[in-house]
């Protein structure tokens, strides 16, 4: 990402590049929001920008994450932007959605899973990621990132690059078979375990097998089988979860058409 002298520029860029990061506020879809991180020499932290489209013209805000001072970002009014809040928007990494799930090419496999942790709560009180890598695979197969404790800007070039992918499609797109499973109890986290092999029409397939957070796979906890972990009370399917929010997305796709309309056609 290439820092843009315009705040408001810059707002319009991020939500029209980053829908993957961008979340439905409003029931019509007309506000969304998304988390930016900021690090650098001189600012730090967490930023929540919002977008407004209601009135059929872009209005955008931003506050430090979770919560604090909103600041309208309008055109004309850049010279009253707190700097840290412009540096927020011209230079921040926007986060990936809450629950969103990535996977990890090596090659033809997908080694390792991603999953994105965005909502305040108090076990994880900033946003952040966990690596579940494919019990099968070898160390040498996981992320190089392993460990580090969030997405950076490099982040998003893998995705452009393929390496990091989206799975919200195949997930929706075939049910009973990507089970969230409540393991906290046994192995202090949570796991991830996939049915059959789901071998899309392009791309890399997912493998069945157990994808567990990769410090319990270091610590060399026993984890359980595949066919324990699918027959467990906590195992959930995640395709309903993963079909609302490939609605979701569509339905920002679509306003989002019509909000670059009504722009085209304003003098």
């Amino acid at each position: 990402m290439i820092c843009t002298r315009s705040p408001y520029e810059a707002c319009q860029k991020l939500f029209t590049d980053y829908p993957l990061a961008t979340s439905i506020v409003s029931r019509d879809g007309a506000v969304r929001s998304m988390i930016l991180m900021l690090q650098n020499e001189d600012y730090g932290g967490f930023f929540v920008l919002s977008g407004d489209y209601r009135s059929g013209k872009q209005a955008y805000s931003v506050w430090p994450w979770p919560a604090g001072d909103v600041i309208a970002i309008e055109i004309g009014n850049e010279v009253s932007i707190p700097e840290p809040a412009v540096t927020a928007v011209t230079c921040g990494v926007p986060i990936p959605q809450d629950g969103s799930l990535f996977g990890w090419t090596y090659g033809d496999l997908i080694s390792a899973l991603i999953v994105i942790y965005a909502e305040y709560s108090d076990e994880y009180p900033e946003p952040g990621w966990a690596v579940m890598p494919l019990t099968s695979a070898s160390e040498e197969l996981w992320p190089a990132f392993t460990g580090e404790p969030l997405f950076g800007h490099w982040s998003w070039e893998e995705y452009k690059n393929g390496n990091i992918i989206s799975l919200d499609r195949i997930i929706a797109e075939t049910p009973e078979t990507v089970y969230w499973v409540d393991t906290k109890d046994r192995l202090g986290s949570d796991c991830c375990a996939v049915a059959r092999d789901i071998r899309p029409r392009e791309g890399v397939p997912l493998r069945r097998g157990r994808y567990v957070y990769y410090e319990t796979l270091q610590a060399g906890e026993p984890v359980p089988s595949l066919a324990e972990l699918l027959a467990s009370p906590g195992a959930l399917d995640l395709t309903p979860r993963f079909r609302l929010y490939r609605r979701r997305l569509q339905q920002l796709e679509e306003n989002s058409h019509v909000s670059q309309s009504r722009d085209s056609a304003q003098p």
